[in-house]
């Protein structure tokens, strides 16, 4: 029954794209969470210099997941990524106390970029 209805569905609105964004500071979690959610499992990562892309298939919606990175010189380039993205994961290491401000400020930038004015944003509180 429910493959008819996945059927239905696609026939009728088609497949999407989804392009998402998983920024944060550095050390926040990204390439794990990016990871866990595509593979189902924690792995081993090192620090993300540049990005990691992934793509991932639910129902019909393909989603192309951009992990970049976030040390303090890469972040600037965050915006290049910025133009066609639908959707934000934006990860804050709950932990670390001594970076929260920082982390709000880059939040908050992220938040007044035009180009991501209509994109949805989940604030991913991580390592609780």
């Amino acid at each position: 029954m429910g493959i008819v209805f996945t059927r239905l569905f696609s026939s009728l609105f088609g497949n999407k794209e989804a392009r998402i964004l998983v920024l944060g500071l550095d050390n926040a979690g990204k390439t794990t969470i990016l990871y866990r959610l595509q593979m189902g499992e924690v792995v081993s990562t090192i620090p993300t210099i540049g990005f990691n892309v992934e793509t991932m298939q639910y129902n019909n919606i393909k989603f192309q997941v951009w992990d970049l990175g976030g040390q303090t010189s890469i972040r600037p380039y965050w915006r290049c990524y910025f133009p066609n993205t639908q959707a934000i994961i934006y990860v804050v290491d709950s932990s670390d106390t001594d970076r929260l401000v920082v982390a709000k400020e880059e939040f908050h930038a992220i938040l007044e970029e035009e180009e991501l004015k209509g994109a949805v944003v989940l604030l991913f509180a991580n390592k609780q």
